[in-house]
Parts: C-alpha cells; sequence; structure tokens
C-alpha cells in the first residue's frame, strides 16, 4: 500500500488509511484507490492498494469523471462498458465501483474499488452509502482543519510581505532603491518573481504614474488573488509615499540651496558693512594712542589689514558670480517653471502673460532664487489643490513691472514657518528696490505680488 500526504498532521494520514483499510477489508476489494481534494479541488491526499501503476500517477480518470457528472456512486462491471460507451477495458478488472465523495454539493474525493473475479454487489454498494454519513463529515473536518492551517500560515506570509515592503521603505532611500529591493527580498523570500513594467504613457488602466513615468507591477503568485490585490494595493500606497518622500527632500534641497544663497548674500552683506564700521572705530581709536604706544598701534594695524585684505577676497571670491548685469525676467520665470518640472512633473508653473521688454538691474542669481524660494514655500507649508497650477502674470505699469504669481488651495493657512521663509524673499528683493506682499482671497487661493522698477531707458 502506498501514499502521498500534503496534509499537516499525521494523524490524518493515520486516520484516512484506517478508513481505506475498513473499506477494502469489508467488501473483499482486490485493489483500488481514494483521493481527497481541497476546496480548489487540488489533491492533498492519495493512497492505493495493489495498482500495478506509481501512485504520483494516479488522478480522476475518464471513468471518474463519467460519474462524477451524475454526483452518485456506481458500480461498473464487464457488460455495463459499452452500454456506457467506456473503452480501453482493463484485462484484470471485471468489477469497479466509483465512489464519489460530495458533501455539501462539494466535491471532496473519490473511491474507486476493483475485483479481479467476481462482480460488486448491491450489498456491496449498499455498506458504502451507510458508511458515506460518517465517512464524508469526517473528512471533510480534516479537509477544513486543513484549510484553517494552510489559511493561517498564508495569512502569516501575507504577513510577512507586508513587513518586508515596510521594512524595505525604511531601508532605502530612493524609489529605485525600493523597488530593486522590493524585487531582490521577494524572490530570496518568497520565491515570487515580480516586475515593473515601465511606459511612457498611460496606455492601459491601473498603472502607477512616479515622476513622469508610468509603471505596471507584475508577479508570478497564482493564489489568493483577492488578498494579492490589496497587498498590491498597499504596495502601490507605499511606493506613493516613498515617491512623495523623494519630492519633499528634492524640495528640501531646492528650499536649502535658496536660501542659503539669499541669505549668504543678504546676511554676508550686512555682516561686512559691520566689519567695515568697526574697522573704521579701530582706525579712530588708534590715531589717539600711536603717539604713547607706537609699537602696540603698529600691531593692531597689522591686524585690521588682514581683515581688510580678508573681506576683499571673500567679496573677490563671492560675489563673482553675483554682478549686476541686466536680467531678462521672462526668461528667469521660463528657467523657474523648468526647476518645478524636474522637481515634480505634475506642476504646472502657467506663464499667462508677459511682456517682452522686461529687463532689469539687478543679479539674476538673486532674483531667481529669491522667486523659487516662493513657490517652494507654497509648496511645503501650504494646503494645496491635488492639481497644482502657479498661474503667472507680468505686466508693466509707468515705472514697474508687476509680477503675479497665485495658486489655488484648500484652505488658505499662513504658518509662521511660511513666513519666515518668504521673508527672506522679501529682504533680499528689498536691496534691489522691489516690493514683495502677499495674501489670501477667499482662504482658496494665495496670492503673491511683486513690484519690480522698470529699468530707465
Amino acid at each position: 500500500m502506498g501514499f502521498i500526504s500534503n496534509l499537516t498532521y499525521k494523524e490524518f494520514d493515520e486516520y484516512i488509511k484506517d478508513i481505506f483499510d475498513r473499506i477494502i477489508n469489508k467488501i473483499n476489494v482486490d485493489s483500488g484507490s481514494l483521493i481527497i481534494l481541497n476546496g480548489e479541488e487540488r489533491v492533498i491526499f492519495k493512497i492505493e492498494k495493489n495498482l500495478k501503476v506509481n501512485i504520483d500517477k494516479i488522478s480522476i480518470g475518464n471513468i471518474d469523471k463519467l460519474v462524477l457528472k451524475k454526483k452518485e456512486p456506481m458500480i461498473i462491471n464487464d457488460e455495463n462498458l459499452s452500454k456506457l460507451n467506456i473503452t480501453g477495458k482493463k484485462k484484470h478488472i471485471v468489477s469497479a465501483i466509483v465512489f464519489p465523495l460530495f458533501f455539501k454539493e462539494r466535491l471532496i474525493g473519490i473511491i474507486n474499488l476493483n475485483r479481479e473475479k467476481n462482480n460488486f454487489e448491491k450489498k456491496d454498494l449498499k455498506y458504502l452509502l451507510k458508511e458515506r454519513k460518517y465517512l464524508l463529515p469526517s473528512i471533510y473536518n480534516i479537509i477544513l482543519l486543513e484549510e484553517i492551517h494552510e489559511e493561517k500560515e498564508r495569512f502569516n506570509k501575507y504577513v510577512n510581505v507586508m513587513e518586508l515592503i515596510v521594512e524595505s521603505y525604511s531601508e532605502t532611500k530612493t524609489i529605485e532603491d525600493f523597488m530593486d529591493t522590493i524585487i531582490k527580498k521577494m524572490k530570496e523570500k518568497f520565491r515570487v518573481t515580480l516586475k515593473f513594467i515601465e511606459y511612457n504613457e498611460p496606455i492601459k488602466k491601473g498603472l502607477i504614474r512616479i515622476g513622469d513615468k508610468f509603471f505596471e507591477i507584475k508577479h508570478d503568485y497564482e493564489y489568493d488573488s483577492d488578498i494579492i490585490e490589496k497587498i498590491k494595493n498597499f504596495f502601490e500606497k507605499v511606493l506613493l509615499i516613498k515617491h512623495a518622500e523623494e519630492l519633499n527632500k528634492i524640495l528640501e534641497n531646492y528650499s536649502d540651496l535658496a536660501k542659503e544663497t539669499l541669505l549668504m548674500n543678504f546676511v554676508s552683506w550686512d555682516l561686512i558693512q559691520e566689519i567695515n564700521s568697526a574697522l573704521t572705530s579701530l582706525n579712530l581709536i588708534t590715531f589717539f594712542f600711536e603717539k604713547n604706544y607706537p609699537d602696540m598701534v603698529a600691531e593692531i594695524k597689522k591686524s585690521i589689514n588682514r581683515i581688510r585684505d580678508a573681506i576683499i577676497q571673500y567679496k573677490n571670491r563671492f560675489y563673482t558670480e553675483e554682478n549686476i548685469e541686466i536680467v531678462n525676467l521672462k526668461n528667469v520665470l521660463v528657467e523657474i517653471g523648468k526647476k518645478l518640472m524636474f522637481l515634480n512633473p505634475n506642476i504646472k508653473f502657467n506663464i499667462r502673460s508677459y511682456t517682452d521688454d522686461a529687463h532689469i538691474y539687478g543679479s539674476k542669481n538673486i532674483l531667481l532664487n529669491a522667486i523659487l524660494n516662493i513657490q517652494i514655500s507654497i509648496l511645503k507649508y501650504v494646503e494645496l489643490d491635488r492639481n497644482i497650477i502657479f498661474y503667472v502674470d507680468l505686466t508693466k505699469n509707468d515705472i514697474l513691472y508687476i509680477l503675479k504669481i497665485s495658486c489655488n488651495t484648500i484652505t488658505c493657512k499662513i504658518s509662521s514657518e511660511f513666513e519666515k521663509n518668504i521673508n527672506i524673499s522679501k529682504n533680499m528683493l528689498s536691496n534691489y528696490h522691489i516690493n514683495l506682499k502677499y495674501y489670501c482671497e477667499n482662504n482658496k487661493k494665495i496670492i503673491f505680488i511683486i513690484e519690480i522698477p522698470a529699468k530707465s531707458e
């Protein structure tokens, strides 16, 4: 007797073997088999006795399928074969019973019994039918317990997958690293092949947009499609959060770079003025003490000259890129739009109107960073619509260029951090006699007005 089992508990194997042995012995069977199926009609247990075939090859055959259609057990003797259109009779078998096991309309197994000399009789079938009412619930409970165990194992596996996703999220810095790590770990730990198919356009539904690319997630796992879909949705959300986190880091870098450039110009200029003022005072003091303490004054003058030389070198290094020049305002705005597009392709910087001859004297770099700092501060600190659009209008009156930048908001709440950041731009622009003001309109829109002195001809 041979058997193959995928059951978790060995006690179940022994119990089913005992059932099969009792049937074999009770009705004098020469050979036979018992196959048990799970809810997906996959074989989870099979046992055979005296069959002249490898147990691996035992499966539900054509005669079995014929009986399954009727859902009732059947005795098949030699004389019945032609009536049932059955060909290919096995020479050593003269009679067989095919006994399907249905419980609550669900196929849970099938018994095949064979005799080589005598035909099965109705009393044999009657015995099996009597045993069925005890046999079916027992086997069904075994299957249910097995399915509960299997479901628990799958649930643990899915929890582990969720943990893997969160763990990979924490370990990686960029979305590319995150995707690569997930692919690698899913293969190593769960033997699941995961692929991200990349598209340049949204050619089908269900694609995930990351930047200016669209991705489709594919896998080779075939079970629990509803649960897999939920895990997939969870993963997609984490993927988008990772993308948002990466964008936020870029946003922070943009913000820090813009503020640093402005602060270095603004603060260092004030600091240099204070140092020059202090040096003038020191020179004045040395004038009064030079006659009585010539050596000490000489040393102080050397220190003053070193400080002055250091300031000149610093100014030459730092301010070479900040030379006053003729700046085309439209070009500055176009460049800001490109930077925002690089940050997030979903952001639109819509220059609706402009003045072609909008030129001013100033530092292009400082002007660009001062205006860019406004957009970045809005993105960081203001609650915006899902579709982020900056509306930009550049007009001119007699003496001023008026740059108006507006953006729709969910609620227009001005935080202290927002004001602090905007004041950096405001103070820097004031050095060029540029006036910056902003306000909320109906709590649904934030508007910036930048008044820039027009270049005189």
